[in-house]
């Protein structure tokens, strides 16, 4: 069975103006509403390019100095500084951003940022990316984050790395983040990697006690739920909702039962539903390995191919050409 969801639109724009007006009426469009505080607006610029793909966000903006005050964000925001310098205040925290520099905007508190002649790249994605790996961790229903900055150098490196990728991912002409697999194993990607990066409360939450046993018949229906909903974006959450049990539960006892995690079945499950694709395409359409494996979810080539032939016993363009 093939996936038939709605494919997620990824959109594309430019803006450029000298006019502060038009340029509060672009931001407040772009972020949300806040109070600007100008100085002098001889020479202003609010210049840059925007790609959006659902609720995610990529932005590149050249700012003129500014301070500004934020309503509470309802999403996470992510800033590269590539110029000039940024300060920034939440809630309690203050930060002061140069050239290099990475940060999270933290939802739920007011935010003042003052900048002068500011470059910077921003990734805006829900809160729910943030809850949802927090979730899947053993850190509970929620996650705050209470500081700006990576927790080390190391981290550092790793968001960039994994915030490059995405940049890239969405950037791409025809972006693979408009299959709806590919999309939200994107969100859920970022939100994992940014627990890990930037300070929040799953850092320092209390002892989580044991997950308890869960009976082989529990363990079924997780996988039989698996099965019968392959082709939806399923997270860890998700499946051990299905099931009434906590994904860390669910994540220990599957993987002692199955050898993998449910993550780890699920893919099993689409490269199999991928395969059945390859074998009842016809190239004469246009189909390709490629749109087979992004339908699937399955973003990097190399490691489909890798997997496709460990799993089968032979390239995926074989299975399509037979």
């Amino acid at each position: 069975m093939s996936v038939d969801f709605e494919r997620v639109p990824v959109e594309r724009s430019e803006f450029a103006t000298s006019d502060p007006g038009a340029a509060e009426v672009l931001s407040a469009e772009m972020y949300g509403a806040f109070k600007p505080r100008y100085g002098p607006t001889e020479g202003f610029t609010f210049d840059g390019r925007r790609t959006a793909a659902g609720s995610m966000s990529l932005d590149h903006v050249v700012h003129s100095r500014m301070s500004i005050d934020v309503a509470p964000l309802d999403y996470l925001m992510f800033v590269f500084v590539t110029g000039g310098t940024l300060n920034v205040t939440a809630g309690d925290l203050e930060t002061r951003l140069r050239i290099g520099d990475t940060a999270v905007f933290p939802a739920g508190v007011p935010l003042s940022m003052s900048w002068d002649r500011l470059g910077k790249e921003v990734i805006s994605v829900p809160l729910k990316a943030a809850e949802q790996a927090a979730a899947e961790t053993g850190g509970g229903d929620g996650v705050n984050f209470v500081g700006t900055t990576p927790v080390s150098a190391a981290m550092d490196r790793f968001w960039r790395s994994t915030a490059g990728f995405v940049a890239h991912q969405l950037e791409t002409p025809d972006s693979p983040l408009s299959e709806p697999l590919v999309y939200a194993q994107t969100l859920n990607l970022l939100g994992a990697a940014a627990v890990k990066t930037f300070p929040n409360t799953t850092m320092t939450a209390d002892y989580q006690p044991g997950p308890g046993t869960i009976t082989p018949a529990v363990l079924r229906r997780a996988a039989e739920f698996i099965d019968g909903n392959a082709e939806k974006p399923l997270t860890l959450t998700d499946i051990a909702r299905a099931v009434s049990v906590t994904p860390r539960a669910l994540q220990d006892a599957f993987t002692g039962q199955y050898g993998t995690s449910p993550l780890g079945y699920l893919r099993r499950v689409r490269l199999e539903r991928a395969r059945r694709d390859l074998q009842a395409a016809d190239p004469s359409t246009g189909e390709t390995v490629e749109s087979v494996a992004t339908r699937w979810g399955f973003l990097n080539r190399g490691k489909f191919f890798a997997s496709y032939h460990e799993h089968y016993g032979q390239h995926p363009a074989r299975t399509l050409r037979s």
